[in-house]
């Protein structure tokens, strides 16, 4: 504890006294200006000292989202209603503010951004959390659907930022996001290297510009990170409103996770329905049989799938039983409820468990 205190202290220090190296570049900051965000970005307002607007926290239709994930908590982006708040003049504090695993900002595509670490637990030695790109949570934009659908990046947003283009990232320097204390977020030196600037940023990976505005820089190579600490307080800015996936039984679904490497993800609107599938490749998990056993398979290929609560195929967790070891998971398959159109059948699914009962009270396999 009196290490992270004194390095506390040595990092508020560091920021006061930014090299004059550091202030050569002059970045635009546009909080009020709906130009200065994409067009899943709504409803801009600038009043009593905060900029205000709505997503539905979704990147660009065009971003390969989830694609290339390769463990899955089997969760499919979902829209949101989101409302954001960031300070109009945000200032330094004393100290920087670790992050923790969670939000630390939004995008100006109206998508949040995370600390990097999943919520696995802690390392002793660390004292970190698990990287979700570490882990192969990520998709080749740097981001993923949550335990409550939500997606959002762990890393730099990189299909926004090769979307917004040099001139948006490199010559106007304009923000690709804001941190949740109000300072915002840019990507220099991501398409022309005379911009770089990793070597005069702070611990938390941030500096100011020629004008003294202060602002963090992701780093333009693997691994992508943002931020490492919050130089300003943080603030809540952000309120969302939105319904949770459910099962057959009703109750709410937050996934399990599984070694299931994403080729492909589709979301397709049929009436009141919003169909989500991910097609690929599930890898060494250990699969309940319909007699009762478990087998582990090397490579599988199929198809996630969620409609509604009566049009589903995802995997399970089983109760634990004397006829295998370790941890198996089924997979349900229910199409009672499909809407007309979506073409279920045409899916490659993996083979529902419809054997006895595996827990010593008698009810079907539990989900955990």
């Amino acid at each position: 504890m009196i290490r992270l205190v004194r390095w506390m202290g040595l990092l508020a220090a560091l920021i006061g006294s930014l090299p004059l190296a550091a202030r050569a570049h002059e970045i635009k900051v546009c909080k009020c200006d709906k130009a200065c965000y994409t067009d899943e970005v709504s409803r801009v307002s600038c009043e009593r000292g905060k900029a205000r607007f709505h997503s539905h926290g979704l990147p660009d239709p065009e971003d390969p989202m989830m694609r290339g994930i390769t463990a899955t908590n089997q969760q499919f982006p979902a829209e949101h209603n989101y409302e954001f708040e960031i300070l109009l003049e945000p200032e330094l504090a004393r100290q920087p503010t670790p992050t923790e695993a969670g939000p630390v900002g939004v995008a100006i595509n109206g998508v949040p951004i995370f600390d990097p670490s999943t919520q696995g637990p802690v390392n002793r030695k660390t004292g970190r959390r698990p990287s979700a790109f570490e882990a192969g949570e990520l998709d080749v934009c740097g981001g993923h659907a949550g335990r409550g659908d939500d997606y959002h990046y762990h890393i730099a947003p990189k299909c926004l930022i090769d979307d917004l283009g040099p001139a948006w990232v490199d010559q106007d320097k304009k923000p690709i996001g804001y941190a949740m204390d109000g300072f915002p977020i840019l990507a220099l030196g991501w398409f022309d290297k005379k911009n770089a600037v990793e070597q005069d940023l702070d611990p938390c990976r941030g500096m100011k510009d020629a004008t003294g505005q202060y602002f963090y820089n992701v780093k333009t190579t693997s691994s992508w990170d943002v931020l490492h600490c919050l130089a300003g307080r943080p603030q809540h800015f952000a309120r969302d409103r939105w319904n949770h996936r459910s099962d057959r039984t009703g109750k709410e679904i937050t996934g399990i996770p599984i070694r299931f490497a994403i080729k492909d993800s589709t979301r397709t609107s049929y009436g009141r329905d919003v169909c989500h599938v991910m097609t690929g490749t599930l890898q060494g998990e250990q699969i309940l049989q319909t007699n009762g056993r478990a087998r582990k398979i090397r490579a599988q290929e199929g198809s996630l799938f969620y409609c509604n609560k009566a049009c589903y195929g995802l995997f399970f967790e089983a109760d634990k039983s004397r006829t295998f070891r370790g941890r198996a998971i089924y997979y349900d398959y229910i199409t009672d409820g499909c809407p007309a159109g979506f073409g279920v059948a045409r899916l490659t699914t993996f083979t529902p468990y419809e054997g006895p009962a595996q827990s010593r009270k008698g009810p079907p396999p539990t989900r955990k």
